[in-house]
C-alpha cells in the first residue's frame, strides 16, 4: 500500500534523525529512517524514483554527505562505514539504497574541484549530485571551457539531483584530444541544471526507484573549465583519502547487493519457519542444508566485502598512500562477487519460499524484480574476475623475475 502524505507526515516528525556532524550520526541516522523507507517504498515504485518525502529526509539524515572530504567540512566516512548504510537502507527497499549508493558520490564528486567552483557548486553538503558517463557526451574546448552536449544513460537518481553530472569525451576543433596513452580524455562535467531534459524512459524490470532514466542536453551549453574533473585522472597520493583514485566512489553500491541478499535470505527463513510451525524438527534435512548455505552465503560475503573496505581504508587514510594494482583489482571484483552471492541466493531460496513469489501482492516478489534489476549493472558482471586474475598473474610473474626464476 502506498502510503499517504499525512503518515508520511506523520513519519518525518517522529523520526530524531540527528544531525550528520559525525560517521556516527549518519550510521544511526540509517536506521532511524527505517520506518519512512519501508512507507515511501510503494510510492518509489510507481514514481519510478525516489519520492520527494524520501529525498528530504535522507538529505536531512545525510545519507548523500559520506563522501564530502573532511578538507572541506565533510565527514569523510570510511568506505567500510558507507558500505554499512547502503546495505541498511538496500535491505529495506533496493530503491531506496541505489539512490543513496549513487547520490553519495556527491562529495567524491565535489571533492574534485577547486575551491572557487566548490563554493560556487556547494554552498551547502546536502546537494545530492548524480550522473553517468555512458554514453559519453561531447566537450568541446572554447575559450574558459567547453561547450557540452549528449544523451546519457543509465541516469539513476538524477531526478532527485540538485545537480547533474555527464561524463563528455573532449574534443577541440573537431578533433579527439588524447591522453599520452592515446585514451580520449574524459571528463565529469557539471551540467548547468535547467539545460538538462529527462526521457521517460525507465519502465524497468526491478530498481524502479532509482529513476535511472535517460537525461540529454539537446543544445551546446557553456561549462567553465573548473566545473569538470578528469573521469581518468591517476592514483594521487597527495589527495584527499576518498579522492585518491577516482573509482572509489563506486564501491558503496556493493551494499545494494548484500542488502537484496540478506533480505531474500530472511523472507526464506520466515516462510520456512512458518511452514514448520515453529517445529525445526518437522524441517527435513534437504531445506536444511540448502537454506544453511543460502544464510553462510550471504554472511561471508558480507564479511569479505568489508574486510576488503576496512583494508582500503587502511591504504587510502594513510598519509602519501594509494592502492597497489592488485588492491585496485580487489575493490573493483568486490561488486562483482557480491551480485554473484546475490545470484546464488536467488537459486537456492526461490525453491525453499514456495511459489507465492509468482504474485504481485507477495513481499519476495518485487525483492526477486529488484534483484534481477541490480545484477543487470555493469558493476555485477563476471568479466572483471578476469581483471584480477590478470593482475594476480602480472604480481607472480614480477615476484619470480625479482628471484630471477623465468616467468
Amino acid at each position: 500500500m502506498v502510503a499517504t502524505d499525512e503518515t508520511l507526515a506523520e513519519v518525518r516528525e517522529t523520526l530524531p534523525v540527528r544531525e550528520p556532524s559525525t560517521a556516527a550520526a549518519v550510521l544511526e541516522n540509517a536506521d532511524i529512517v527505517a520506518p519512512a523507507v519501508l512507507a515511501e517504498a510503494d510510492r518509489c515504485e510507481s514514481q519510478t524514483r525516489l519520492s520527494s518525502a524520501l529525498t528530504e529526509l535522507f538529505r536531512r539524515a545525510g545519507l548523500f554527505q559520506m563522501g564530502f572530504p573532511a578538507s572541506r567540512g565533510g565527514i569523510e566516512m570510511r568506505l567500510a562505514d558507507q558500505l554499512t548504510v547502503v546495505t541498511k537502507i538496500a535491505k529495506l527497499d533496493a530503491s531506496a539504497g541505489w539512490n543513496v549508493a549513487v547520490l553519495n558520490a556527491s562529495g567524491f564528486y565535489a571533492g574534485r574541484l577547486d575551491e572557487d567552483a566548490y563554493r560556487s557548486l556547494y554552498p551547502t553538503r546536502d546537494l545530492p549530485t548524480g550522473g553517468s558517463f555512458h554514453p559519453p557526451g561531447r566537450a568541446e574546448i572554447v575559450d574558459g571551457g567547453y561547450l557540452v552536449s549528449g544523451r546519457w544513460d543509465w541516469g539513476s537518481g538524477t531526478h532527485t539531483a540538485e545537480h547533474v553530472v555527464g561524463g563528455c569525451q573532449v574534443y577541440r576543433d573537431g578533433e579527439p584530444v588524447c591522453r599520452e596513452d592515446g585514451r580520449q580524455l574524459l571528463l565529469g562535467v557539471w551540467l548547468p541544471r535547467d539545460s538538462v531534459s529527462h526521457i521517460p524512459n525507465w519502465n524497468a524490470l526491478g530498481i524502479r526507484g532509482s529513476g535511472s532514466s535517460s537525461y540529454e542536453v539537446i543544445e551546446p551549453v557553456f561549462v567553465p573549465a573548473n566545473h569538470t574533473f578528469d573521469r581518468g585522472a591517476p592514483p594521487n597520493p597527495l589527495a584527499d583519502p576518498l579522492n585518491k583514485h577516482v573509482e572509489l566512489l563506486f564501491f558503496p553500491l556493493t551494499g545494494v547487493y548484500l542488502g537484496l541478499a540478506q533480505r531474500i535470505v530472511d523472507f526464506t527463513l520466515d516462510a520456512v519457519h512458518s511452514r514448520s510451525r515453529g517445529d525445526i524438527s518437522r524441517v527435513d534435512g534437504a531445506t536444511s542444508q540448502q537454506l544453511g548455505q543460502a544464510c553462510c552465503e550471504v554472511e561471508f560475503a558480507r564479511s569479505g566485502v568489508t574486510d576488503v573496505a576496512r583494508r582500503t581504508d587502511d591504504a587510502i587514510f594513510a598519509p602519501h598512500r594509494v592502492l597497489t594494482p592488485l588492491e585496485e583489482a580487489r575493490l573493483r571484483v568486490a561488486n562483482s562477487q557480491a551480485a554473484q552471492t546475490l545470484r546464488r541466493v536467488l537459486d537456492l531460496c526461490s525453491d525453499l519460499y514456495g511459489s507465492r513469489y509468482i504474485y504481485q501482492s507477495d513481499p519476495l516478489e518485487r525483492v526477486i524484480r529488484d534483484s534481477w534489476g541490480a545484477l543487470a549493472h555493469f558493476g555485477a558482471k563476471r568479466f572483471h574476475w578476469s581483471g584480477y586474475a590478470a593482475t594476480l598473474l602480472t604480481q607472480r610473474s614480477e615476484a619470480l623475475s625479482v628471484h630471477g626464476v623465468p616467468a
